[in-house]
């Protein structure tokens, strides 16, 4: 009787799972899999036929060293990927010390602030920002005039494109790892902080010496999450910028799109996705190994 209790349990979870399982096989595996073999074509929308090629698109891919190409875009993905994960952890983790703070007055008015921009949607966070920074009717400029200052070609100065795509890119996830640090903050046993004030421990050493360590966990979550997100960076970059202004800006998959749905050259699109796949899985096991060491 019991073996065929848990024979019916094992085949409700099996059948609960399995809409579930047939999603993600058709749209996650089979199109993983088809990409792998994609690579290895010359496949393109303009014809109907593809050839099966061997490594000749990465060939084209590591030969090829223009302003344009995509290693060209690697190096600006790694640039950005490089400023924008540290001053993200730490700006994240500030405003979640500020909303968990005992002495800060409308925690829950900061709280909701702070994380109002991982809500919209990247299209309006990019035109939005857009909008601020125009040349011409940008409330930025607007407002330099008016103390009597040039405007600024914002979006329109390689330097300056790059850093405003840094600036609005971090200003739209802090929100999303506050929530994830502030989670971990309010799980941190006050009496420990307590233990801490009587040995004669500042606030300073309160947060290095106990907070910061037992935020690891959480810091790890955040640390490679955000090196994939600044890896992955598209849609909000995209309209932003659109690459721009001379290919300052533009990313990695910015390139496998257009190489893919503007070039037509999925089979080279493919074989650049496969080289960010094992660029984004060598750095995510780098700093798991690294996290471990430090253990």
């Amino acid at each position: 009787m019991n073996i065929s209790k848990n024979s019916r349990a094992e085949m409700a979870g099996i059948f609960f799972i399995l809409p579930n399982l047939i999603t993600f096989t058709v749209f996650v595996i089979f199109p993983a899999i088809s990409g792998f073999y994609l690579a290895f074509t010359d496949y393109s929308m303009l014809r109907t036929q593809s050839n099966f090629i061997g490594l000749e698109n990465f060939k084209t891919i590591f030969s090829d060293f223009s302003s344009s190409s995509f290693l060209r875009s690697m190096l600006r993905t790694f640039v950005f990927t490089a400023i924008f994960v540290p001053v993200s952890f730490f700006f994240s983790l500030f405003l979640s010390v500020i909303t968990t703070s005992e002495t800060v007055k409308g925690k829950n008015f900061l709280r909701t602030l702070f994380y109002w921009p991982w809500i919209l949607s990247p299209v309006i966070v990019a035109l939005s920002w857009k909008w601020f920074l125009d040349i011409d009717a940008g409330f930025l400029n607007i407002m330099l005039e008016k103390i009597g200052m040039q405007p600024k070609r914002w979006l329109l100065e390689p330097n300056l494109a790059f850093f405003w795509v840094t600036v609005v890119n971090i200003w739209y996830v802090a929100g999303y790892f506050m929530v994830m640090f502030n989670a971990a903050l309010t799980s941190i046993p006050q009496e420990v902080y307590d233990a801490a004030s009587i040995d004669g421990a500042n606030k300073w050493q309160r947060f290095w010496s106990i907070t910061f360590p037992l935020l690891r966990p959480t810091s790890i979550l955040v640390l490679v999450l955000s090196m994939i997100m600044a890896i992955r960076s598209f849609e909000l970059v995209y309209v932003f910028t659109k690459g721009g202004p001379g290919n300052t800006t533009m990313f990695m998959v910015q390139k496998v799109y257009e190489v893919g749905f503007q070039d037509y050259k999925l089979g080279l699109a493919a074989a650049m996705s496969v080289v960010m796949f094992f660029v984004l899985l060598g750095l995510t096991l780098i700093q798991f190994r690294y996290m471990r060491q430090e253990e």
